[in-house]
């Protein structure tokens, strides 16, 4: 049911009159007319009918005033409850692969926002795939990533974030290398970074360039150790950490060691490099417009607070 037209019919039935209303409206006549015959056909029955030559209201156009007006208020209270919904609602999008690292940071500055703006809504949804990536945030995949640039780089060779992207530091952990069983390291109690030449570092794809941009191979490089950085399409962390590396490497943040129980399974071993240990400066990134949006510059503001106060 149209709602102008119930809006137009209680104009009308003020006084009955098809010309004054229409003035009223602004609209034509013959447009009120065409018009309160639409809600008649709808409603299966006669709004208006004629009473010793002038127009009148039936029995049943009179009870539609009422109808008409608690519907329309009706209406008015879900569109206004709607906009208010908009308003107050932040829906924050996270890939699966990133939640680690934010999951308590991110659980926190809800609880603080929702705390400060009790009529704040904010919601955290999870997507699968690997989207550690800036063009997660271009492309609206993510709302929220974590990147991560090796400790060793220095901020002037990190350069500024790229255009339209923001960001704060989360914090620094060690990254360990992951062989399984069967590799030539696997039983090694001490392992170097020449130990290592000629095999392959098998990496997710969303974090393979990052490898790549930081120099990671150059780094094993001068310490002897030929390696190739490679990857493969793992659509998850789950993928990533079951996959049999064979005779190549497999990298793991400190983070995600007891989250997969990787030191628990007996065909796994990760370890630090004696002469060559990596460690990986992790940043939360977000577009700009996310930032200046009301609910995200919330957000953005309770996360930063935290993270600055918690950064190792």
């Amino acid at each position: 049911m149209d709602t102008r037209f119930v809006e137009e019919f209680l104009v009308f039935a003020e006084d009955a009159n098809y010309s004054a209303a229409a003035k009223r409206l602004f609209i034509t006549r013959p447009t009120l007319t065409e018009h309160i015959h639409a809600l008649e056909e709808e409603l299966g029955c006669f709004l208006v009918g004629r009473s010793q030559g002038k127009v009148v209201l039936t029995p049943e156009g009179k009870q539609f005033v009422q109808s008409g007006a608690k519907l329309l208020d009706f209406v008015r209270v879900m569109v206004d409850d709607y906009q208010n919904m908009a308003d107050n609602l932040l829906t924050v999008t996270v890939a699966q692969t990133n939640l680690p690292w934010l999951e308590t940071i991110l659980y926190k500055a809800r609880c603080e926002v929702q705390r400060r703006y009790p009529m704040k809504r904010i919601d955290i949804v999870t997507v699968n795939g690997p989207c550690s990536t800036v063009e997660a945030l271009r492309d609206a995949t993510n709302d929220i990533v974590v990147a991560g640039a090796k400790s060793y780089v220095s901020e002037d060779d990190r350069g500024a974030y790229p255009e339209g992207i923001q960001g704060f530091r989360l914090g620094s952990e060690e990254i360990r290398l992951l062989v399984t069983q069967g590799s030539p390291l696997f039983d090694r109690d001490v392992v170097r970074a020449c130990d290592l030449d000629g095999m392959a570092v098998m990496l997710p794809p969303d974090i393979y360039r990052g490898y790549i941009r930081d120099g990671v191979a150059d780094r094993f490089r001068l310490h002897g150790a030929d390696v190739e950085l490679k990857t493969m399409g793992f659509s998850d962390h789950f993928e990533y950490f079951t996959y049999n590396f064979n005779d190549s490497i497999g990298v793991v943040p400190t983070t995600l060691v007891p989250r997969f129980g990787l030191d628990e399974r007996e065909e796994c071993r990760t370890f630090v490099l004696e002469d060559l240990p990596l460690r990986t400066d992790f940043y939360a990134l977000y577009t700009d417009d996310f930032a200046r949006s009301e609910n995200g510059s919330l957000l953005v503001a309770a996360m930063t607070k935290l993270a600055s106060a918690s950064v190792r």
